[in-house]
């Protein structure tokens, strides 16, 4: 099992897509899902290290993957940021936390930023 996995969760292939390019070129062993049934199945086979997770997906909310990763031991610690397109008030980070996350990102966040959160918890590992 790697301990650079990263799980990146969108319906947006594209968008899915350029986030996994990206977090590959920095060194990381990137595993895509494009729903929330695949991220749960994907997430508890794989053990990433980290998951940056859609809150909207076509079959299911980001909080209810959440929270259905957080009843299964092997996710239950896992860090799990969500991101989406919307502007996320105080009220509902708050909610989000509550419900499991770590962190909410919006989707126009920087690559340089994100790599930056992914490394907090899932250091690079060259060799």
């Amino acid at each position: 099992m790697s301990s650079q996995r990263v799980l990146v969760v969108d319906d947006h292939e594209d968008l899915r897509t350029l986030v996994t390019l990206f977090l590959g070129s920095r060194g990381y062993e990137v595993l895509e899902a494009a729903n929330g049934a695949e991220a749960i199945r994907t997430a508890i086979t794989a053990d990433p290290k980290f998951i940056l997770l859609d809150l909207r997906l076509t079959d299911m909310s980001g909080v209810e993957v959440v929270r259905v990763l957080r009843t299964v031991s092997l996710t239950a610690r896992t860090p799990i940021v969500g991101w989406t397109a919307d502007d996320v008030s105080e009220s509902h980070r708050e909610k989000l936390l509550r419900a499991g996350f770590i962190d909410c990102l919006q989707k126009s966040v920087s690559f340089t930023e994100l790599e930056t959160l992914v490394e907090q918890f899932v250091p690079k590992q060259w060799h």
